[in-house]
């Protein structure tokens, strides 16, 4: 085999691992422990975990959860109209002119999308309407879009600014804001302050990615390392991790450093918060609160549904795709049929599936619907179910072992 072949799998097998760290590639039979409160519900047996989307068999959902889930067709809407009342978040990062990565979206790729956006009748909004929709009941256009890029590249500024100008489209930036502080710390050019003060001028606006907790740190002994927003970091000189306490103070006191530096320098009145990697927690949900954080983004795939202020994207940003398949992407996550609990109507979600001779339905989004918030530890195998609101009769959760 020559080096150049060599080369080929190397980069196939390069690509295939940042697939599996980034989208959680998961299907298996194993035990998980469910957790509500002080209550552990032991289960093992099918699960399917892929897209940050966690898939179980549905009799064990209604087992875990005191429901019972069925589904029924969506209502038909008007030739053109792909949705009604929500939003396709789309996310990008960084873009280039060549790119050499599938992670970097070449900016002709990204010109094509928003032509495509332009053609195909969909309707971008700005963080402004995104906020009144989701917080005062205001109303968005049908297929409506919002803009978002993490990380606060420059070539916001230099490459996707002159696009979206072209176009009259606004979009969102949530950046990192030690990297716009400390300019020097080398790696790809972030923006300026001067350069958001700029942009702002244009109907372009600038949020959140933490000050300084954009990186993954040790967390146990052993070396292993986890998103530094979300995990009890390990204290090496002390052997031991941090408290629940001192991990509060860490993320609130970033989160908050960012906050005020984003009010220092471009005025901003408003907040917004997206996570990086996705991580969160209800500790990171609790301190995104008491700093009067209403908005906060993930990773996870779907359409933003009124109301749902942790809010799903759709990763847009990779060049492994045409413009065209991305943009029909956002179709994929248009509900097809509309979730029933207990034989009352839902926020629309991922329809479930058939897998491994079993109906599969989506955890996550079903706790939602319950005001429940999931957080799934793949690597102890837990599941924390954290109700937001008091329950009514029938969403407590049993204690007893449950099986598929």
């Amino acid at each position: 085999m020559n080096m150049r072949k060599i080369g080929i799998i190397a980069i196939v097998f390069a690509v295939a691992a940042v697939l599996t760290v980034h989208y959680g590639f998961e299907r298996g039979k194993r035990p998980v422990h469910f957790v509500m409160g002080n209550r552990v519900i032991p289960y093992s047996g099918p699960f399917d975990y892929k897209g940050h989307e966690l898939m179980v068999p549905k009799n064990v959902a209604e087992h875990l959860l005191g429901i019972k889930i069925d589904w029924k067709p969506a209502p038909a809407l008007p030739k053109g109209v792909h949705y009604r009342d929500k939003v396709a978040v789309l996310m990008y990062h960084h873009l280039s002119t060549k790119p050499l990565l599938p992670s970097i979206l070449s900016v002709n790729r990204f010109e094509g999308q928003m032509e495509l956006l332009k053609q195909e009748g969909y309707h971008v909004i700005t963080m402004n309407q995104y906020r009144k929709f989701m917080l005062d009941g205001g109303q968005v256009p049908d297929n409506a879009v919002l803009l978002t890029f993490d990380d606060g590249y420059e070539s916001f500024y230099k490459l996707a600014y002159p696009v979206l100008r072209k176009y009259g489209y606004t979009a969102t930036n949530f950046v990192i804001v030690s990297d716009v502080d400390n300019p020097g710390k080398g790696g790809l050019p972030k923006l300026t302050w001067a350069q958001m003060r700029d942009l702002k001028k244009s109907g372009m606006s600038f949020y959140n990615h933490t000050y300084n907790l954009h990186y993954y740190d040790v967390v146990d002994a052993e070396g292993g390392k986890q998103p530094a927003l979300s995990a009890l970091l390990y204290i090496n000189d002390e052997n031991r991790n941090e408290t629940n306490e001192e991990y509060y103070r860490r993320v609130e006191g970033d989160l908050g450093r960012a906050e005020l530096r984003l009010k220092q320098e471009l005025g901003n009145t408003d907040s917004a918060l997206a996570f990086p990697y996705g991580a969160y927690n209800d500790r990171v949900l609790q301190a995104t609160s008491s700093l009067g954080i209403p908005l906060t983004f993930t990773v996870k795939e779907g359409l933003a549904q009124r109301g749902v202020l942790n809010a799903d994207r759709i990763n847009a940003g990779s060049n492994l795709r045409t413009p065209r398949q991305t943009i029909d992407r956002i179709l994929r996550y248009v509900p097809k049929q509309e979730l029933l609990v207990n034989g009352q109507g839902a926020a629309d979600q991922t329809a479930p599936e058939y897998k491994m001779g079993k109906l599969f339905v989506p955890l996550d989004d079903i706790c939602r619907s319950l005001h429940i918030t999931m957080d799934y530890d793949r690597s102890s195998g837990t599941v924390r179910l954290t109700p937001l609101l008091q329950a009514g009769a029938g969403t407590a959760a049993h204690s007893q072992a449950v099986h598929a």
